[in-house]
């Protein structure tokens, strides 16, 4: 992709990043209107959320925007999994500054998307704006399946934790 983020513009970018994205049968409304909508069959959500800064957690020279896009997915998702739910969507909010190649959020975006089919997941929505630092924020949701949560109040001494 040619071009910067700047040239491509707010929606251009918007359509740019939807065009990769791939859906499960939880997503009822994914990208495209005011809200995504997903099903949650237990009727209780598991929701985490995790900021990457450029700079602090990730660096341009050291990882490529797909990287960065797996490695935001996967903290986020294997949270989820950590509280014992099934991971069911993904929402990412992105700060990028205007002279950024277009090519490095569509890099991100695929990223997200292949860890996310991974899991089982779809990235159902989000916001972009334009920003001076690359900012990846990531809303993962999940569905407990008539579990309850695993929390880390419930962890006792000699306890096995597998991962």
């Amino acid at each position: 992709m040619k071009g910067s983020v700047g040239e491509l513009g707010e929606f251009g970018l918007i359509r740019e990043l939807t065009s990769r994205l791939t859906s499960t049968p939880a997503v009822r409304l994914g990208p495209g209107d005011d809200a995504a909508v997903v099903t949650a069959p237990d009727r209780r959500v598991v929701a985490s959320t995790d900021v990457l800064l450029e700079g602090r957690h990730f660096r341009r020279d050291w990882s490529t925007a797909y990287d960065v896009g797996r490695k935001a997915a996967a903290q986020n998702l294997a949270d989820i999994a950590a509280m014992g739910a099934v991971p069911t969507a993904l929402l990412l909010g992105l700060v990028v500054p205007a002279e950024l190649p277009a090519s490095w959020p569509t890099e991100l975006m695929d990223g997200l998307r292949d860890e996310c089919q991974v899991a089982g997941a779809a990235v159902v929505g989000g916001d972009v704006v334009r920003g001076d630092t690359i900012t990846v924020a990531i809303t993962a949701l999940g569905d407990l399946r008539n579990h309850d949560p695993v929390t880390r109040a419930g962890a006792q001494p000699g306890d096995v934790v597998a991962v």
